[in-house]
């Protein structure tokens, strides 16, 4: 295998150098995030294409496993499939809320929880004594390695009970593989399908037949405010749709619930239009074809992140200045949506950096940014290339408005003739009060102005890269 440009400690710096977001948006949690990437594609780049598929989806499968054992206190640090699917959930923070809070509430400790970065990093090399005992007790009965690789993932049988009857439904992998693609649709026994005999689209459509049939809310996509809180009154249109138990084709699961949406506006009126397309949006993006237990076909979204981990891995993060700038850049982002709500702002690559370590901490993100923007900030990788395109312009014409600047508050003089300065860095008041330190820089001159001017044409002009430098990545409400 290829060396790999994160494994070693992260770059340090002097003491209070380094800028801080939310205590958790760091130099050495940015490093160690581009760390564990970096090694998972590394994983997947060894593997030949069958491989990877068959890796994914024993991977998705085994971190529902993780999530319904979920205890803190007890937790080995998650291998590396676990802990990369357990990362690209958290990159939906507004599914992933719905998931583990509100659909699945015996999850909810998790959300307290944040993937223990720096252990990986420390373990990369292989897991601890402690680790494989905490594995084996929590995860031995399951009969799943701690270690997923080429050699053991297709030995041994998926095993997942029924969203509706309970009763197992059981497969080796090497066949489950294929269904869970939607390659295979060759129907198998099992007790509560049409003629005893069900595929996993009809998983995927029996999910949204419960969901649909609770009584307390639980239709993903439709649970949630725009700003991320829990809706008060469920989706008024949901109580009025009738679970579909035969769908031909099979594949046009959405289609079905179209017209029978349609045909209940009709008698419903016009007041129920908006909540209409709000649930027929939900069961194509949440249930169609995603027979997994997540409103996010995990396995989909794994694939969408391959974008972002080649345009991180090709950018020079060997300094700490590398980081702090992606720190303070991802500040003024912040800073850039509180004043303008309705933009879809899409980030510069360095930006997504500190971006995405800040989601990896479901709970401290959610509450600063709900105090902070007044709203949970959402995170959507699926938007088309046409609508990037002009969010990327809507974005830069807001840049170019920005009036962000960072200042200097104190100058140390380096000992004797040689060394730079030491320059302590304040920033305008954007509303994020203690929870942000912009840190510190070094200079070989002590012209406050000038030294300033060059820090904030700098951090400007580097929020303002063209599209070709920004992730697929942008903020939305849904």
């Amino acid at each position: 295998m290829d060396q790999l440009k994160f494994q070693h400690a992260p770059p340090h710096a002097g003491k209070d150098m380094m800028p801080t977001l939310n205590e958790v948006v760091t130099v050495d949690n940015c490093y160690y995030y581009l760390a564990m990437i970096e090694r998972f594609w590394q994983v997947m780049n060894s593997m030949k294409r069958e491989q990877q598929r068959l890796y994914l989806a024993r991977a998705e499968f085994r971190y529902e496993l993780w999530v319904r054992a979920f205890d803190k206190k007890k937790m080995p640090t998650p291998p590396l499939d676990i802990a990369f699917l357990w990362h690209t959930h958290l990159l939906s923070p507004f599914r992933y809320y719905e998931d583990l809070v509100i659909r699945i509430p015996s999850a909810k400790a998790i959300l307290y929880a944040s993937i223990p970065l720096e252990d990986l990093h420390r373990e990369s090399d292989g897991p601890t004594k402690d680790t494989l005992m905490k594995w084996a007790r929590l995860f031995g009965k399951t009969g799943e390695p701690y270690e997923l690789n080429v050699d053991n993932m297709a030995s041994g049988d998926y095993c997942s009970p029924c969203i509706v009857c309970q009763h197992e439904i059981r497969l080796p992998w090497t066949v489950y593989v294929g269904y869970r693609y939607g390659e295979n649709t060759t129907p198998f026994a099992h007790p509560c399908g049409i003629n005893r005999q069900i595929n996993f689209l009809d998983v995927a459509r029996m999910k949204l037949e419960h969901d649909l049939a609770k009584k307390v809310p639980t239709v993903a996509g439709t649970l949630l405010r725009p700003d991320g809180m829990p809706r008060v009154k469920r989706n008024s249109m949901a109580p009025h749709i009738v679970p579909i138990v035969h769908i031909e084709p099979q594949n046009e699961m959405d289609y079905s619930y179209e017209l029978q949406i349609e045909d209940k506006l009709k008698s419903l009126g016009k007041n129920y239009e908006h909540d209409a397309n709000e649930l027929l949006y939900a069961i194509r993006t949440c249930y169609q074809g995603n027979p997994s237990p997540f409103s996010i076909d995990l396995i989909h979204a794994v694939a969408r992140q391959h974008k972002f981990h080649v345009a991180a891995m090709s950018m020079d993060w060997s300094t700490s200045d590398a980081f702090s700038s992606a720190i303070r850049r991802y500040h003024d982002f912040l800073a850039l949506m509180r004043k303008n709500p309705s933009l879809v702002a899409v980030p510069t690559v360095e930006i997504d950096c500190a971006w995405h370590t800040h989601m990896l901490f479901a709970f401290p993100y959610r509450r600063f940014t709900r105090s902070r923007l007044h709203r949970v900030i959402n995170h959507d990788d699926t938007i088309p290339e046409p609508s990037l395109k002009k969010f990327t312009n809507d974005t830069s014409e807001a840049w170019a408005q920005s009036s962000i600047n960072y200042w200097i508050t104190k100058i140390n003089r380096p000992r004797g003739r040689a060394g730079p300065y030491e320059i302590s860095l304040a920033v305008d008041d954007v509303g994020f009060g203690e929870e942000y330190y912009p840190g510190k820089i070094y200079s070989h001159k002590d012209d406050r102005r000038h030294i300033a001017d060059l820090l904030n044409g700098e951090i400007k002009g580097s929020n303002r890269l063209p599209p070709a430098r920004t992730s697929a990545h942008c903020r939305g409400n849904n």
